[in-house]
């Protein structure tokens, strides 16, 4: 029974590796994107993304517009101009690349968030910095064989990559009871044998570092 739900998750892998692939290279060729904010974040991004990966980022681009922001001493406060209280916390270093947001978008989606773009519009940044332009989202994506997991450029990427499957399969397995029976028993038992195995990579820093990072 053990083997045949191993096999079955495979088989579930490689085809959603499969349709994704498919995806992207009928999204590839499209042409004639519009670009809708006239912003040099928006240009630089349509040069490099998939179309929909870049549809999704302008989408967020549109509507940071609607954002304000607002330095303090620890970052910058992001909310929508209608509202006079709350809004999520943007941390930003520009001169190591780095920028985050509470709301966390990046980290599930691999899509810079609507108040992580309005703190780099603010800012004067013209475009979008090369870490938060995932590979899987890039017009011309890096071989699997590259792939090397002594870097931790690399570890990152698996994880967002890993995340984004995660992500797919959820939606996936809600459409019905009897897919997310399935998921859930195979990913309890996938669960099991990743807990089996140590918590770190040797010579690099740990998953929580990782995305702090990110």
């Amino acid at each position: 029974m053990l083997s045949f739900l191993k096999a079955d998750l495979v088989a579930v892998v490689v085809d959603f590796k499969d349709q994704a692939g498919e995806q992207q290279t009928m999204q590839q060729n499209l042409q004639n994107i519009s670009l809708k904010t006239g912003a040099p974040m928006e240009s630089h991004a349509a040069t490099i993304l998939t179309p929909f990966a870049f549809s999704k980022l302008q989408e967020q681009l549109v509507l940071a517009a609607h954002y304000a922001s607002f330095q303090m001493d620890d970052g910058f406060l992001v909310r929508h101009h209608t509202k006079t209280d709350g809004g999520r916390k943007v941390y930003w270093v520009p001169r190591e690349g780095i920028i985050s947001c509470s709301c966390h978008q990046f980290e599930f989606s691999g899509i810079l968030c609507r108040h992580a773009l309005r703190v780099l519009s603010t800012g004067n940044c013209f475009q979008i910095p090369d870490s938060y332009l995932p590979i899987r989202w890039r017009r011309i994506s890096m071989p699997s064989a590259k792939l090397l997991p002594s870097t931790t450029n690399d570890h990152a990427e698996r994880i967002q990559l890993l995340q984004s499957m995660v992500t797919n399969l959820v939606t996936e397995s809600a459409k019905s009871r009897e897919r997310l029976d399935i998921a859930t028993e195979q990913v309890s038992l996938l669960l099991s044998r990743v807990r089996e195995h140590p918590t770190s990579l040797p010579g690099s820093r740990d998953v929580s570092t990782i995305h702090r990072n990110l």
